[in-house]
C-alpha cells in the first residue's frame, strides 16, 4: 500500500468533496447543446474550477503554517479573494457578452457553491464520541 494514497475508507469521501467540479465538467457538452450563453457557462464553470485547484494549494500551505493566525488569514484572505475574483468574472462577462452570459455565470456560479457547501457538510470530520 502507498503511503500518498488515500485510505480506503478516505476514497469515496475525496471523490465527493470534488463532486462539484465532476458535475460542472461533465454538464458542459449538454448545457452548451441545450443553448445556455456559451460565454456564461464557460467562464463560471473555468474560474470556479480553477478557484477550487487554488483552494487546493492554499489547504496544502496552510496545513503545514505553525501559527494558526497565520492559517486563519491565509484562509480567510482565499476565501474573500475567491468571492472577489468570482464577483469580477461575472460583471466581466456581462459586460462583454451581455446580460445572458452574465446571469449564467452567475447561476453556474451560484449552483456549484451550493453543491459545494452541502457536499462540505457531508464530507467533513466527525468528532469522536
Amino acid at each position: 500500500m502507498s503511503l500518498s494514497a488515500p485510505a480506503p475508507s478516505e476514497a469515496p469521501a475525496m471523490a465527493l468533496a470534488y463532486l462539484d467540479v465532476v458535475v460542472l465538467v461533465v454538464a458542459t457538452p449538454i448545457m452548451l447543446l441545450i443553448g445556455v450563453s456559451a460565454a456564461g457557462y464557460l467562464v463560471g464553470a473555468g474560474v470556479w474550477i480553477v478557484l477550487r485547484v487554488v483552494g487546493l494549494g492554499v489547504d496544502r500551505v496552510a496545513g503545514t503554517l505553525e501559527d494558526p493566525r497565520g492559517e486563519i488569514t491565509l484562509r480567510l484572505a482565499y476565501l474573500l479573494g475567491r468571492l472577489f475574483l468570482l464577483a469580477i468574472a461575472v460583471i466581466l462577462v456581462r459586460n462583454g457578452s451581455g446580460r445572458d452570459a452574465g446571469l449564467t455565470a452567475l447561476l453556474v456560479i451560484v449552483f456549484a457553491f451550493t453543491l459545494q457547501l452541502i457536499l462540505s457538510f457531508l464530507t467533513r470530520p466527525r468528532s469522536p464520541r
